[in-house]
């Protein structure tokens, strides 16, 4: 498979890149690359990598960000980080990568546990989670030509985050079987599911 890993020098990214690298034919794309530079809030950054890049067979994002903020202290122009980032970046990739991969080919999103569980400081970051949960749910069932849309929602990361350590109420979860979760996005039959691990 041909497959595009957009944030592939992040905490999940670069997991996602090196483990699927293995077996398949694997183009990384983040902000700084020289080979394959994108800003994910820029429409026309999109189009320029995928423009760069052969038809592909699935495409994976794991980047965007929000304002991690208490509640009380959130400005609508700190909602917006996250709304241009995360919800409208990711919304715009799948706009546009469905015009660039193969029939049959799967988009995979990232959102997380915060979708649906409270952290102090993240109700941005919540408040984007549970938006593209409602878009992949919807949008899968309007894609052509069988393409298939995801998201992946993990707890957060052991070893970027303690071990014995609760967040959002949950332990967090191994880098291994969240990197197990997005291989079976692209490669089952699933399409407009939140699969979720924490």
């Amino acid at each position: 498979m041909k497959i595009l890993v957009i944030g592939s020098t992040g905490t999940i990214g670069k997991e996602i890149y090196n483990s699927l690298k293995a077996n398949h034919e694997v183009f990384g794309a983040h902000r700084n690359s020289n080979d394959y530079p994108v800003d994910i809030m820029d429409k026309n950054s999109i189009i320029s990598l995928f423009q760069k890049l052969p038809k592909l067979d699935a495409v994976i994002n794991a980047a965007g960000t929000a304002t991690w903020k208490p509640f009380d202290k959130l400005e609508e122009e700190d909602y917006y980080v996250g709304i241009k980032s995360k919800l409208m970046g990711q919304v715009n990739l799948v706009h546009i990568a469905k015009n660039y991969i193969n029939d049959g080919g799967s988009i995979t999103l990232t959102t997380g546990i915060l979708a649906e569980h409270y952290e102090p400081n993240a109700v941005g970051l919540s408040l984007v989670n549970g938006a593209i949960h409602s878009f992949v749910n919807s949008a899968a069932q309007e894609l052509d030509n069988g393409i298939r849309l995801n998201t992946i929602a993990p707890g957060a990361i052991a070893g970027d985050f303690p071990k014995d350590k609760k967040f959002a109420g949950y332990f967090p979860v191994e880098i291994e079987d969240v990197v197990k979760l997005y291989e079976y996005a692209i490669t089952s039959d699933t399409t407009g599911q939140v699969l979720k691990l924490y």
